[in-house]
């Protein structure tokens, strides 16, 4: 025997295969899972059937689509979804079957739901528009005191109109007694008194009342009440100015900052303004619109419902 054979085996070794990729066959094998994945892979798959109306997976998809993402989240799953919107919309044509969209006052209710919705889609459009970004851009820059943001305290001193039924307000003083205890104040506030300790004990406005007469902000180009912003241009940060007679009371303001505000904050809500405006309404017979006048509140606020910004509280708004 040779020493090459020697302690040598004779028998073949065994060969280890390469190991096998799995990954092509696991892809190969994934089932498409959601709308769209399943709409592409399988449009015209079966996914649902509502009221005995078979829904494919392309039908679903699009329908789920048209639902923004936020007000999916607003239903337990998309099973719920899809069940309201078929829902709604085949009831919708049993409606039409009977006419009903064409029955008042559900026809005038009809067309103003419409034209609300068109309203908004239009103004959220706008502010794309670089010619009405131009236009408000000319009118910031020349109602530049429009656009200072500021920040504000008041003391409100509140009274009952004459007419006003005794039982409708805790407040009893009238608006002689409200004057005075306002001039009273701030005389107290001039000589050295604690504006925020005053608003605490003296205001009747308790929201207010409890942070020290802190009110909030606002834009000067906002709607507030002319004489509130007549009083607030006059004044520098930390000044307070005579009473203001408002509705049912007399408010001390105080200014406690000011600052100006950039272009881009507000150029969105500028755009939807100016057009709005475009449609303020001129009053040529007083009495046409008159009515009967409801107790006033004796709880004023600094900002009157603004109707001027093309906003809706049913749809979201540019800023």
């Amino acid at each position: 025997m040779s020493a090459l054979g020697q302690g040598t085996s004779t028998a073949p070794k065994a060969v280890t295969p390469p190991p096998t990729s799995t990954s092509s066959t696991a892809s190969s094998n994934l089932v498409p899972r959601g709308p769209e994945a399943v709409a592409k892979e399988q449009p015209n798959k079966v996914v649902a059937t509502i009221n005995g109306k078979p829904i494919t997976a392309k039908q679903a998809a699009d329908l789920l689509a048209s639902v923004p993402a936020n007000d999916r989240k607003s239903f337990g799953n998309l099973q719920q979804v899809l069940q309201q919107i078929c829902m709604e919309d085949q009831i919708a044509a049993e409606a039409m079957k009977e006419n009903l969209d064409q029955k008042p006052p559900y026809k005038e209710q009809l067309k103003m739901m419409r034209d609300n919705f068109l309203t908004q889609l239009y103004l959220t459009e706008l502010i794309n528009s670089p010619a009405a970004a131009d236009a408000a851009k000319k009118y910031y820059d020349a109602h530049p005191a429009d656009f200072d943001q500021v920040n504000v305290s008041g003391i409100v001193v509140a009274f009952n109109p004459p007419g006003t039924p005794a039982n409708s307000s805790k407040v009893t003083r009238t608006e002689a007694e409200a004057q005075a205890k306002a001039d009273d104040l701030e005389k107290k506030i001039k000589a050295g008194g604690d504006f925020s300790a005053l608003a605490r004990t003296d205001s009747d406005q308790q929201q207010s009342a409890s942070k020290g007469g802190q009110m909030g902000s606002f834009l000067m180009a906002d709607n507030v009440p002319a004489d509130i912003k007549a009083a607030v241009a006059k004044l520098q940060p930390g000044q307070v100015a005579e009473p203001v007679r408002v509705n049912g009371a007399y408010i001390i303001l105080k200014l406690d900052s000011r600052t100006h505000v950039p272009f881009e904050q507000v150029k969105n809500k500028l755009i939807q303004k100016m057009e709005v405006d475009k449609y303020q309404i001129h009053v040529e017979d007083p009495e046409f619109f008159a009515a009967a006048p409801e107790p006033a509140s004796n709880v004023p606020s600094l900002a009157r419902p603004n109707t001027g910004t093309g906003q809706s509280p049913s749809k979201p708004s540019a800023k």
